[in-house]
């Protein structure tokens, strides 16, 4: 067992509130502003409210073992952040961020199949009970017939985006981890969003100058989401240096998930069902078996 102390706790509750915050903003931005532009902005609305830390602290320390991790873990949160908008995008916040609770299944499969670490038994009950609470979720009104839970999963536009998000989202834990062992939590956030701005924009100019204009009624989400992203970020890196990343984990995957589901049914009437509420449940017992045994 570990003593998880106050500050941890709080800054891990505060991330995991700032990130469900930054979803539903990303949720709520207009139709008609493409994936990638919406990207570029709420990355680069981030980027200054990332700087601020080294600024204040004066902590720029970057070594040059650095580099190898961390320009992988740009590509691979170039490349998720895209899906993820776009899975947000096409399908109701409730359904698609509950998903993310397969990202700790993954990663302790990941180590069975790479490391033949295989789950305990306690985290194998874990990933069962992961499993029935998604799908319990996903059970189509009445109708809890494998089948027809399969179907709906399949009908949803924003499935397999979202899946391609929680493969490349088990890498990234780890690797920011190992990211901030080379790099201060400054430097480190810095660097990734600047190499995702210079990303974003070099394939945008390749579009031409019509790629850049924000339609109407963008900016104000956009301005949310990637401020609030921001924060999340900044107390995640920190909370990192406090805690084994799996508990932070779990709180960013529990209470995303239980933000996303009260904020699809409060400010986008999403509908919440019974069986969604208790596979969330479920979920959230599950979760803890599964990153902490």
């Amino acid at each position: 067992m570990f003593a998880l102390s106050s500050p941890a706790l709080l800054l891990g509750v505060a991330c995991a509130i700032a990130f469900s915050t930054s979803d539903f903003f990303r949720k709520v931005v207009p139709a008609d502003c493409s994936t990638p532009l919406a990207m570029l902005y709420i990355v680069g609305f981030q980027l200054p409210v990332v700087a601020m830390w080294p600024a204040i602290t004066g902590d720029f320390a970057l070594t040059s073992a650095y580099w190898l991790p961390g320009i992988l873990n740009a590509a691979i949160g170039l490349i998720a952040n895209l899906l993820f908008i776009a899975a947000l995008r096409r399908s109701p916040l409730s359904l698609m961020v509950p998903m993310l609770a397969i990202v700790p299944v993954f990663v302790v499969l990941f180590a069975g199949v790479i490391l033949g670490e295989w789950p305990t038994p306690h985290q194998a009950l874990g990933i069962f009970l992961v499993a029935l609470g998604l799908f319990a979720v996903f059970i189509p009104g009445s109708a809890a017939h494998p089948i027809a839970v399969l179907k709906h999963l399949g009908a949803q536009a924003g499935t397999r985006p979202m899946l391609g998000v929680i493969v490349l989202w088990s890498a990234t834990p780890p690797l920011d981890k190992l990211c901030v062992t080379y790099a201060s939590v400054g430097s480190h956030g810095v660097l990734q969003l600047t190499m995702l701005v210079a990303a974003l924009s070099a394939g945008l100019a390749v579009r031409g100058r019509g790629a850049f204009h924000l339609p109407p009624g963008a900016l104000r989400p956009l301005l949310i989401a990637g401020l609030t992203s921001g924060v999340g970020y900044v107390l995640q890196l920190l909370a990192y240096r406090l805690t084994f990343v799996a508990v932070i984990e779990l709180l960013k995957r529990v209470i995303g998930m239980l933000g996303a589901i009260a904020l699809g049914r409060l400010a986008l009437r999403e509908p919440l069902s019974p069986t969604k509420l208790a596979g969330a449940v479920i979920i959230c017992a599950g979760l803890p078996l599964v990153l902490l045994s």
